[in-house]
Formats: structure tokens, sequence, C-alpha cells
């Protein structure tokens, strides 16, 4: 064997060598958790539309569930510390199961709302298997644990589409999106008794530090987040900024996609399924690719690139409606693309934008935060992001597609996007000494 080949050998090894105790359970039950979130996104708002809803409705929707998600995740970090990771993991799993129920039974939209705000409610237990995830993975191979883990996990719920795309070719859409939560919920009760039988608790004792009350918690809580603010350097600020105003923008989007590609574009629920399957595709391995792309060009040009080419898959995606087809030149003639062939290509594009922007990012914000900062400092920019940006920007998106215009969420969400590049080039600048 060669020495390049026992190098490569030795790499494999070592990332199998990861696979074993509480992170394979993880990484296995939280593919069946992903899977379960991919086939209900497939069709999910045009359920909520089908059951009655006003086109609006899916933005309020997403809204609600991320106001109700963040306050929830505080929480959950106090109970993760106080009572311990295992049990609130799988007791909050078997309700993720029963949420989905509620979805499947659902009357009317109304109803949603309830499924909606139980689904968010269960979310407490996040915190705790984020840190079981660093509690389990050795300090000096987290950085490939987490790439492995994120990889397995997105590719292992890929096929999710097109699974929703038999169950609802199969049965309609109504009924086949009730079919497509059933198997949701079985997914999460699979993952639930899977956590309750093979996960370990890596708390073993319990943090003298935090047995207090919850309302002590939170005023502390509070106060941490006013520190890690203040403590914030002015690029960071920038950084938050410029990320804030993307994923309002974004936010605007996320329940729309479908609607306007189905409704506006005129793909059909098989060719939508396809267009989800390659993005599927392309995010986690974009994801993967992405670290050493942003570790050899840097942060700042790798977030450049990716908002470069977001623009270019959003001005293709809003001008799609007015083509019938497109003829692309080639060495050896032409290709001549349709509609839907268009798209799987803009949301490839897309996927490998956001892969590389997310990874950039994280490098980015670690870059500029102290170590002893960083937790409560990533905590303030999610809090800060729900509530700054996704809430409102969910709400935005609702309002616009239904009362001006379907393309008003897509214009602003390129035009936001290109103030946010400005930002970032005008005003941030990648530290010449790193944070550890």
């Amino acid at each position: 064997m060669t020495a390049l080949g026992e190098e490569k050998t030795n790499a494999i090894s070592e990332y199998l060598s990861l696979l074993r105790g509480n992170l394979l359970v993880i990484i296995v039950t939280w593919a069946f958790i992903q899977f379960a979130r991919g086939i209900i996104a497939t069709y999910y708002s045009k359920y909520v539309i089908g059951l009655g809803a006003p086109e609006i409705v899916p933005g309020l929707l997403q809204a609600l569930f991320t106001a109700i998600y963040a306050i929830t995740a505080i929480i959950g970090g106090y109970v993760a510390d106080q009572y311990g990771r295992k049990s609130i993991i799988v007791i909050s799993t078997f309700f993720v199961a029963f949420s989905y129920l509620l979805y499947a039974i659902a009357p009317s939209w109304q109803w949603l709302i309830a499924a909606e705000t139980t689904l968010a409610l269960t979310s407490i237990y996040v915190p705790a298997l984020q840190a079981m995830i660093a509690d389990s993975i050795p300090p000096e191979k987290r950085g490939k644990g987490y790439s492995l883990t994120y990889l397995a996990v997105y590719l292992a719920a890929a096929p999710s589409a097109l699974v929703a795309l038999i169950l609802v070719s199969q049965h309609g859409l109504i009924q086949g999106v009730r079919r497509i939560f059933i198997m949701a919920s079985t997914c999460a009760l699979a993952a639930a008794t899977l956590r309750a039988f093979f996960l370990k608790e890596t708390l073993q004792t319990k943090n003298n530090k935090t047995t207090k009350g919850l309302k002590e918690f939170l005023k502390e809580t509070i106060t941490s987040y006013k520190h890690a603010v203040k403590s914030m350097k002015k690029d960071l600020v920038w950084l938050i900024v410029a990320y804030i105003i993307l994923a309002f923008s974004y936010a605007a989007c996320t329940r729309y996609w479908i609607l306007y590609s189905m409704d506006e574009i005129g793909v059909t629920a098989e060719q939508w399924a396809i267009v989800s399957f390659s993005y599927d595709i392309a995010y986690p391995l974009a994801m993967f690719l992405a670290g050493p792309i942003v570790d050899k060009i840097g942060r700042k040009r790798s977030w450049i690139l990716s908002r470069i080419l977001l623009a270019a898959a959003t001005i293709t995606y809003i001008l799609t409606p007015t083509l019938t087809t497109i003829t692309v030149p080639l060495p050896v003639g032409t290709i001549t693309l349709q509609k839907h062939q268009m798209l799987i290509i803009d949301f490839i594009a897309l996927a490998l934008a956001l892969g590389i922007l997310g990874v950039a990012v994280s490098a980015l914000q670690a870059d500029l935060i102290p170590r002893e900062l960083r937790g409560r400092t990533m905590a303030t920019i999610s809090l800060l992001t729900s509530f700054l940006a996704v809430v409102p920007g969910s709400i935005y998106g609702g309002y616009t597609y239904q009362y001006l215009s379907k393309a008003t969420p897509f214009i602003a969400f390129l035009i936001l996007n290109l103030i946010s590049l400005a930002i970032i080039i005008l005003k941030v600048k990648e530290p010449e000494i790193k944070e550890k």
C-alpha cells in the first residue's frame, strides 16, 4: 500500500472510530427525525392551503413555531444542566411523535396552530441533544465528529422528498400528506424508543451551580446575554447585522418556494419532489466540502462567493415564470432545459451557496468570539436571529405573497442579500489573530 493510500485508510478509520456509543445512537435517531422533517417539508405549505388557509398562513405558522422554539430553547438549556440530558431527550422525542399525529388528523388549518405550538414546545430537548453530542465526541476530534454527524444525518434523509412524492401520487395531496405525518410520527416513535434504550446519560452529577430556581436562572441568563452583547467586537456586530438581514429575507421565502414553483412557475408535484431531492443531496455535500474551501480562501471570500452564487440563483428563479425553455450552448452543440430542469440547477446552486455560507459564518464567528464568551454569544446570536429575522421575516413573506405580489418575497431576498453582501465587504474584516 502506498503512503497516500495508507493515509486515506487511516483517515477513514479515524472517522469510523467515532461511530460508537452515544454518537452512533444520535446519528441513527437524528436521521429518523430528519427524514420525518424532510417528508413533511416537501408538500407542507400546499397542505396548509389545501385545508382552506389563506396564503399568508404558512408564513404565520412558521413565525409562531420560531417564537415558541426560541423561548423554549432557553428553558431547555436550564433543564439539560439541571436534570441531565437523556430524560428530556427521550420524553420530548415521544412528544414529537404525538405532535405529528395532530397534523395528520387536522380537520382545518386552524387545528395546525395547536400542532405547531405542541411541536415547538417539544424542542425543549434540542439544547440537551446538542450538549450530549459535544459530551460524546473527544475534544480533539470534534471537527471530524460534527462533519460526520451532519453528513450522515442529511444524506440519510435525502430520499425523503421521493417518499413524499410516492404517498401524494397514490393518495392525493391531503390524504397523502396525512399519511406523511403518520409516517413521520412512526419515525419519531422509533427514534424515541432507540434513545430510551441505548443512550447513556453524560451528566453524571448534578451541577451545583445550576441547582437554583428557573426564575433566578432566567434572570442570570438575561444578564449574561447583555454582557455578551456589550463584549462583541465591532466586526462581529456588523457580521451579525449582515446575517440577520439575510436570515430575514430567507425566512420570507422558506414556506413559499413550493407555492411559487407549483402555482406560478407551473411545475408538477412530481417535478417539485425531484427539485427538493436535488437540494437535499447537494446541501450536505456542500457543507462537507465547504470546510477546506473556507480554510483555503478565507472566511470573507467564501462569504462573498456564496452570496454571488445566491444572487445568481435567485435572479434565475424570479425570471423562470417568464421563460418557456432556455437553450444552453455547449462545446458539442446545445441543450434545451425545461422549467423544472432550470429549477433543479437553481436549487443545487442555492444548496451550494447556503452550504458554503453556513460554514463560513460559523468559522468567522468562532474567529471573532473569545472562547470564554462563545457559548453565551452564540446563544445571543441565535435568539436575535429568531426574533429579529425569522419571526418578522416569515410574517413579511406571508403578507407580501398574499397581498402584494407572488414574486415580492424573492425579490426582497435578492435585494437584501446584496445589501448584506455590501455590509460584509465594507464593514467586516477577518481578524489577523483568530480566537482559539
